[in-house]
């Protein structure tokens, strides 16, 4: 009986910061549009940015008025962009996937694979990390995200999950990180990570100067063809990742966007020196790595070198 009591409240807490996601989600989108044109973040209410009609509770539920709307503002017919469906959903699949990785002190671990958002087999769930200690790798040996994170790490991976949502939006919206963001997620994220045992004081300040440092060498070596404001957003991801999957993270970003930006220019959408929105890609290499990072590497180690 109390193992299915225990597998019911992993449910429930899952769902419910799946929906929870979504609604921050959508507080985030406001976040990102607002931002970047310095407007307050809180006044006016919600309103349609054409016709600046504003927008009834009914027009505000996450994802639901989206589709039952058709993707338009119901006064003017505007079309509304899917990146706000988009944010809202990925912000609550991401606060659900950090719940099922509560560790068995909270949760027990057996059942967390039963979760519905569960991304990762019972062998890495159970499991402290993939990469251990004996396999020679000590940096790799503490735990990220598999199934291993207590109520406080929890609270700071979800924090840093709207930070990243909400960069996504700004970048998408205006190609810009806003330093009014940046800048005082570093320091929250290097004290979140830090504190609660994300990383490693060394490991977290260690990547922050990694994600830093590479963003700033790529931009002097292409003569300013990569911003700053990538590099400030590394600050937070250094901080949450250490400097081995910060690294692994930009890689993967690399080659996410030069997929996405081959496959634009091959269908003539991008232009030969356009500039496109890399923080989403930077985005998903975070979230791969964050859940899958030490796997990766492990299969690297073992199938290539």
């Amino acid at each position: 009986m109390f193992e299915i009591s225990q597998i019911l409240i992993s449910q429930i807490l899952v769902w419910l910061l799946f929906v929870y996601g979504t609604v921050f989600g959508s507080f985030i989108n406001v976040v990102a549009y607002r931002v970047p044109r310095k407007e307050s973040v809180v006044f006016p209410r919600s309103h349609c940015p054409t016709c600046q009609h504003a927008l009834a509770p009914y027009e505000l539920i996450p994802v639901l008025s989206w589709i039952v709307l058709g993707g338009k503002c119901r006064h003017c017919k505007a079309r509304v962009s899917v990146r706000y469906p988009i944010i809202e959903l990925a912000t609550g699949v991401l606060w659900a996937l950090s719940a099922s990785r509560l560790s068995a002190t909270h949760l027990p671990a057996a059942q967390l694979s039963a979760t519905p958002f569960s991304a990762a087999p019972p062998s890495v769930v159970t499991q402290p990390s993939v990469v251990t200690q004996s396999s020679g790798h000590a940096w790799a040996a503490a735990p990220l995200l598999a199934g291993s994170l207590s109520l406080e790490q929890l609270g700071v991976w979800l924090l840093f999950w709207l930070y990243l949502m909400a960069v996504v939006g700004t970048d998408l919206t205006a190609m810009v990180v806003p330093n009014i963001l940046s800048l005082p997620a570093a320091l929250v994220f290097l004290l979140g990570s830090g504190f609660t045992g994300v990383q490693s004081w060394p490991m977290a300040i260690a990547g922050m100067v990694v994600g830093y440092g590479m963003i700033w060498l790529i931009r002097l070596i292409s003569r300013g063809r990569m911003g700053l404001g990538d590099a400030k957003l590394y600050l937070s991801i250094g901080a949450m990742l250490g400097p081995w999957l910060t690294v692994e993270s930009f890689i993967l970003a690399c080659v996410f966007g030069l997929i996405v930006g081959v496959g634009l220019r091959l269908a003539g959408r991008l232009g030969r020196r356009e500039y496109f929105a890399f923080v989403p890609y930077i985005a998903i290499a975070t979230v791969v790595t964050a859940f899958y990072g030490r796997a990766l590497i492990q299969m690297y180690i073992q199938h290539v070198l």
